[in-house]
């Protein structure tokens, strides 16, 4: 079962794995969150839609997945977000993944090598001064700078 709602722009996917929002702090900033125990391809494929909708609609983005609060990342969910960002990747200026999980980790290094660069953060501080920092700048300018 599948619950949706948009509240103040943010979009929110409920399931019974786990809960995800997608919201758009300035135009060129996209920042997702997930919570929970299992991030599906289900739900991945929710998070790409909007996400190539709203790539589409800027020159450069800067994407930031908030996903210290996700156990585990199903091989089929990794397998959809990488494969459908590859074409965006001209139009990515960054991409920063925030994660508690070794597992979580381990799935985001993977399709890094895929996607030529994803900065990791395990520090809640330093993801949301990235965040801060990609708002403020003017789109495709942002440098991440994560410490791991």
């Amino acid at each position: 079962m599948l619950a949706h709602s948009v509240v103040n722009g943010t979009r929110t996917w409920t399931t019974p794995n786990g809960e995800q929002q997608l919201w758009t702090p300035a135009p060129h900033v996209i920042v997702t969150k997930f919570q929970g125990a299992m991030y599906d391809a289900h739900l991945a494929h929710l998070a790409m839609v909007t996400i190539e909708g709203l790539v589409a609609s800027q020159p450069k983005m800067d994407i930031f997945h908030d996903w210290e609060g996700m156990e585990l990342y199903a091989t089929e969910a990794r397998t959809l977000m990488t494969d459908r960002a590859v074409p965006l990747a001209p139009r990515i200026n960054s991409l920063g993944v925030l994660f508690g999980s070794k597992v979580v980790r381990m799935g985001v290094s993977m399709a890094s090598l895929k996607l030529g660069g994803i900065s990791l953060y395990k520090s809640r501080e330093d993801f949301e001064q990235a965040v801060r920092q990609a708002v403020e700048s003017k789109p495709g300018t942002f440098k991440p700078k994560p410490r791991e």
